[in-house]
């Protein structure tokens, strides 16, 4: 009898570690500890006021989820070839103003148009500061300039251990109306980690860009505005002051902390207002991959579009994030290569990896998934017959943290958009 209890136990002991294994240490942050530090890049002198609603707010969400400390480098007014002085001093008084009124350390904070030299050297030190037990996560909420220019002054080896997060198409410098001198390429070429989550405006912005909003736009803020607390008012006031609802930065600050990409006016209620803080997802259940965001790109390259620029062709409206990967001319085969290192996500877990390509008339293309130089799956062909945007899905593919995730594609390559990892059940 005692042995079978013996058994019994060393089972229940195995299948607890196997578990563990799987879905262990998959973010940064736990509720309680934060692993790594955080640096952030805003914008906000041109362009767009919506910086001057979003930086107060990223530092609050810091402080109510109790990572403040983390926090290593914040610049902001970061567009160096066009600015407005009297932005760069709006700007300013809602970075300053929340840091004070959250208790940061004033010497965080750097001016780019004041002072882009130390700007960068910070930068360059959090970079070098970084190991695998304390990486930096570094939120990009403008352009890719200044944060290439700190990450140029760095360590390489120190790099591998940095995690730059994104979630716009106009940081990420792809827009086609404004003239930038780094794009998200550059980054990611520099050795990081890249980390896209969906584009925040969705879900946070309740006006047009360009326009200052009516005053019913402001009503899903209202509850700042009305709220019993001096900080959470400020945060109102300068989004007042920004003309437009809209935070949409804020919300890699919060994915940062809990996994969740749905960022909303009523979870920042209940965490800046009503000070609950949600419990930090175990694993997300999805993780895409856009394809320009691939390490290696052989034999294609980064398709941009803009739906600002004119004559749009109707067949690139539907990209994730406007932008995905053409082949380049005559290339008989092409391939894309990345490593999955994302938080929040298994050490070790099973998904339904989706390809999505675009079908075009009268191009047959064979394609293939690898993980870790394996195929995994079958091959399949593109129809050819013009269905446009379309997607095929490879079930139960083990995927470990760190390991390499490609597609090859020949025959008569095509467009690829993204690969998405569903988590097949737990």
């Amino acid at each position: 009898m005692k042995r079978h209890i013996r058994i019994a136990f060393a089972t229940l002991i195995l299948g607890c570690f196997s578990f563990s294994n799987l879905f262990s240490d998959a973010g940064p942050f736990d509720g309680k500890n934060f692993r790594g530090r955080i640096a952030y890049s805003a914008d906000g002198n041109h362009n767009d006021p919506d910086d001057w609603a979003a930086s107060p707010v990223v530092l609050a969400i810091f402080a109510e989820f109790g990572v403040k400390e983390k926090l290593v480098h914040f610049d902001y007014n970061s567009i160096l070839n066009n600015t407005d002085a009297q932005w760069e001093k709006t700007h300013e008084a809602s970075v300053l103003g929340a840091a004070e009124r959250y208790g940061y350390n004033s010497r965080l904070f750097h001016d780019c148009r004041q002072r882009l030299d130390a700007a960068v050297e910070s930068i360059a030190k959090a970079v070098n500061e970084s190991t695998a037990k304390n990486p930096l996560y570094f939120i990009v909420a403008g352009p890719m300039q200044v944060p290439v220019m700190g990450l140029l002054k760095s360590s390489p080896a120190a790099r591998k251990h940095v995690y730059v997060i994104s979630h716009s198409h106009w940081n990420d410098g792809l827009v086609t109306r404004y003239s930038f001198k780094n794009t998200k390429r550059d980054v990611i070429a520099l050795g990081v980690n890249w980390i896209q989550i969906r584009d925040q405006n969705p879900l946070l912005a309740f006006s047009r860009y360009g326009q200052p909003a009516q005053s019913e736009e402001f009503e899903p803020y209202f509850w700042m505005r009305d709220s019993q607390n001096p900080n959470v008012r400020f945060l109102w006031e300068r989004m007042v002051v920004s003309t437009r609802p809209d935070p949409s930065d804020s919300g890699m600050a919060y994915f940062l902390l809990t996994g969740d990409e749905e960022a909303d006016p009523a979870k920042y209620k209940r965490l800046l207002d009503e000070k609950v803080a949600p419990r930090p997802l175990d694993v997300r259940s999805k993780v895409r991959i856009e394809a320009e965001n691939f390490i290696t790109l052989d034999g294609y390259e980064m398709e941009i579009t803009d739906r600002a620029a004119r004559a749009q062709p109707v067949s690139t409206q539907s990209l994730s994030h406007r932008t995905g990967v053409k082949p380049t001319d005559g290339v008989e085969v092409g391939r894309i290569r990345t490593r999955f290192s994302q938080p929040y996500t298994a050490a070790r877990g099973r998904y339904d990896v989706e390809v999505r390509y675009f079908d075009e008339q009268g191009r047959r293309s064979r394609f293939a998934l690898f993980v870790n130089g394996a195929a995994r799956g079958s091959a399949w062909e593109s129809a050819g017959t013009g269905q446009g945007w379309t997607s095929h899905t490879i079930r139960d593919v083990e995927v470990s943290s760190g390991g390499e995730v490609g597609v090859d594609v020949g025959g008569q390559p095509v467009r690829l958009d993204y690969v998405q990892l569903n988590l097949r059940s737990r």
